[in-house]
């Protein structure tokens, strides 16, 4: 006869605040095991009390059918000697020793139970834009500390109701322990109002603000991490206007459609881009262009869309109401951060929208849309902000012992990252430190992760440019906590982040980096950003480079292609023909026959520049970060024999140090020559990209006869270019000498700056 077992069993990973203990509370009571759970500081404790096959069952269910927003990362089972507790039922019990250490979950899309209940007319929720329940709603926006308790959330404000604390506490309702629970009697209240904030009589808010869409209006919606501005996709003069108003002339928006066959209407959307619509983290999908049925002007000159489904109750309501998609981009002003406020939306866009949808529910921390993409069967994240962050990294092999580090990140898509004892913390997209808004925002977001994580800060690394903002903020925490500052160079950065996120472990073996981007300080003082180095987490090598160009004009130059290109026709005494008559280049003459110091860059992201300004895109100025470059991807993308196309050449020169020079001579004379020939703009475009994959596959091979490495990390913002990354991939599929990484969790651009950032100090501090 078998007997009773006493257990202990541990669990970790991202179990508290999803529902964990009730979970467990129906599988044990289902199964008739004896005993108790808990979270305790490390997760969730199981006491049980049953017989051997049936703690087989009970745990293969644990792993199984976890609830949908748990992530189980270990499930250890002890002896549970010491407890002579004589169980007779399963009981949720209080928090043992210690404090709870919450791990802090992203925000989760509105689950399908909650969308029965806001449909169903006989529903006491029916139509309320707050319902959640412990697997989806709001998280990371509405904490304020740990642990994660109504109390400590912008929730606190409202008590809940009889029916909806009945819910709370009972362990067998979806809703036990939602922090967020709410209904209309006792939640959040939505509003409408007018530019000067003045209430819109109306017996239904989101039917009004439907029909305010409907007539062309736009209208400044307060989500779940910030405010949106929208406007119906299919109103060519509401999007005239918005572009007018906001001043965003070209940057394309973001559209949310009310599911994925209206998606479909105008995208082409294979299966792994269908499921990252409907994931939990509800990001905007990048995806190919059907047809030309939606305007022009959500996208110029793009034959992509990005599109999201509804993530919160008020999307979801206001989505049924209309019969097309809507544009939803960033409630802010040009260069500002995303505003959360309802007041200070009001006094700050009241002249770009023309009705305000608020609601009473405060928004504790900014989270932006995150932009997903698949390339070469992999998602990848182009940013990384609501649904994903602060979701954690597992640390590789050899990074047990590096809790306490704290790394800032770059001045552009800044984020940062902590380092706790038992995971990698990347922040949400913090964007460019280049406003006191956004500024400020990053350091109320470093003091709130330090607390949220109980994380005291041994170790600090910052980019080695010392004006970043950044940076400056780095040197300022290292002298009032007598902390050592560790300055990583940017580009050893991206590789770390790629090497961390692939799990590579601390001592792995060198690999050969490829980092093309736009520009990062380098060692010799110059701009790299077309970059070969041989390295591992300690320290790197650059063994090879694109040539160096003069940056003429300085930061005027990666706004204004056409000294790009002007630079790379000078520096190769190319003629120059009829492509800079508008342009004042007299200027950049006596420039470069001065004594003037100019900086020098190696980027492929100005090499893009420059092509494209030649090929006729962008001949003033760009609008946007990477514009020229984007545009010269989709103009590419409409080559109609891509099959045919040779490439143009590149060729190896070595400095006084015997590194291999990347030179475009050859690449350019050939390049313009087709465009004497009057070989289609398309093609031509094509061509490059195709040259640039055959240049990394042939760089590589030529490095591996002298250089020891079987691995190549790609990084960098320029492998955000679809079209690159999947002529690259095809290349080193086909070579069996090689393995390939690249990012697909973390953004390839910068976001990924201070993964790499504490991955390098984190190897560097276990070394000394």
């Amino acid at each position: 006869m078998s007997t009773f077992l006493n257990k202990k069993i541990c669990i970790k990973g991202a179990v508290q605040g999803v529902g964990f203990r009730p979970f467990v509370y129906k599988i044990a009571t289902k199964l008739n095991v004896f005993g108790e759970v808990y979270n305790d500081s490390s997760g969730v404790i199981v006491l049980t009390k049953c017989k051997q096959h049936t703690l087989d069952q009970f745990l293969s269910l644990l792993r199984d059918n976890a609830p949908p927003l748990a992530k189980i990362t270990s499930i250890d089972v002890q002896d549970n000697n010491h407890d002579t507790q004589n169980y007779s039922d399963f009981k949720i019990t209080a928090s043992q020793a210690g404090q709870v250490s919450t791990m802090v979950l992203p925000d989760a899309c509105i689950c399908q139970a909650c969308i029965n209940d806001i449909s169903d007319k006989s529903n006491r929720r029916y139509g309320y834009a707050f319902t959640n329940c412990t697997h989806c709603g709001p998280r990371f926006s509405i904490i304020k500390a740990i642990p994660y308790d109504r109390q400590f959330t912008s929730m606190s404000a409202f008590k809940m109701c009889k029916a909806c604390e009945k819910e709370y506490q009972d362990p067998l309702d979806r809703r036990f322990h939602a922090q967020p629970n709410a209904c209309p009697d006792c939640g959040p209240q939505l509003q409408l109002t007018n530019t000067a904030g003045k209430n819109i009589s109306t017996d239904d808010v989101i039917k009004e603000t439907a029909s305010l869409l409907k007539q062309g209006k736009i209208v400044a919606i307060k989500g779940i991490g910030g405010f949106h501005l929208a406007c119906l996709a299919s109103s060519n003069s509401a999007l005239e206007t918005l572009r007018m108003r906001k001043i965003r002339l070209r940057k394309p928006f973001a559209l949310m459609a009310k599911n994925v066959d209206m998606v479909s209407e105008y995208c082409r959307i294979s299966k792994q881009e269908t499921s990252l619509l409907k994931d939990k983290a509800s990001p905007i999908v990048l995806l190919s262009k059907k047809n030309d049925l939606l305007s022009e002007k959500i996208a110029p000159k793009q034959k992509s869309l990005g599109f999201m489904l509804p993530y919160s109750p008020l999307h979801y309501l206001l989505l049924q109401a209309l019969n097309t998609p809507l544009v939803l981009t960033s409630g802010n002003r040009t260069q500002q951060v995303q505003i959360t406020d309802n007041q200070q939306a009001i006094d700050e866009l009241g002249d770009i929208a023309d009705y305000f949808l608020l609601h009473n529910r405060d928004i504790i921390n900014r989270v932006d849309d995150s932009v997903v993409q698949v390339v070469a069967n992999k998602k990848r994240v182009v940013r990384r902000a609501r649904g994903y962050a602060p979701t954690a990294l597992s640390l590789p092999k050899g990074f047990e012992k590096s809790n306490g580090v704290l790394a800032v990140g770059a001045e552009l898509k800044n984020t940062f990252c902590l380092f706790t004892n038992s995971q990698a913390v990347v922040s949400q997209h913090i964007g460019d430190l280049r406003t006191l808004e956004s500024y400020q925002d990053f350091q109320s977001n470093i003091s709130l992760y330090q607390q949220l994580y109980d994380v005291k800060i041994q170790h600090l690394a910052c980019d080695l440019h010392p004006d970043y903002l950044s940076s400056k903020y780095a040197q300022n925490y290292a002298h009032t906590q007598m902390l050592e500052l560790q300055k990583i160079q940017h580009h050893h950065a991206h590789i770390g982040a790629c090497l961390f996120e692939n799990g590579r472990s601390i001592d792995s073996n060198k690999v050969l980096g490829v980092v093309w981007d736009g520009i990062g300080l380098g060692t010799d003082g110059s701009l790299w950003g077309g970059e070969f180095m041989l390295a591992d987490y300690l320290e790197f090598d650059r063994v090879a480079q694109f040539e160096y160009i003069p940056l003429l004009g300085g930061d005027k130059a990666t706004n204004e292609p056409w000294r790009i290109a002007y630079a790379y026709f000078k520096h190769y005494n190319l003629t120059k023909k009829e492509f800079f008559t508008k342009q004042a280049t007299a200027n950049l003459d006596a420039l470069l026959k001065s004594n003037i110091p100019v900086n020098h860059t190696s980027s492929v992201g100005r090499l893009f520049d420059g092509v494209a300004f030649v090929l006729g895109i962008c001949q003033e100025k760009i609008d946007y970060e990477a514009q020229a470059a984007i545009e010269l991807e989709n103009l590419a993308n409409a080559c109609t024999n891509p099959e045919r196309q040779q490439v143009y050449e590149f060729y190896f020169k070595q400095n006084q140090d015997n590194k291999i020079i990347v030179s475009s001579e050859k690449m350019w004379f050939a390049f313009l020559q087709d465009i004497e020939q009057k070989v289609p703009y398309a093609d031509i475009a094509y061509k490059f990209h195709l040259s640039l994959a055959h240049l990394l596959l042939d760089t590589a091979l030529q490095l591996q006869q002298t250089l020891c490495f079987d691995t190549v990390a790609l990084s960098g913002g320029v492998f955000n270019n679809k079209l690159l990354l999947t002529l690259a991939d095809k290349l080193f599929n086909k070579v069996n000498t090689i393995t390939l990484l690249s990012p697909s969790e973390i953004p390839t651009g910068d976001g990924a700056i201070s993964l790499g950032q504490a991955a390098i100090c984190a190897a560097k501090n276990q070394t000394i």
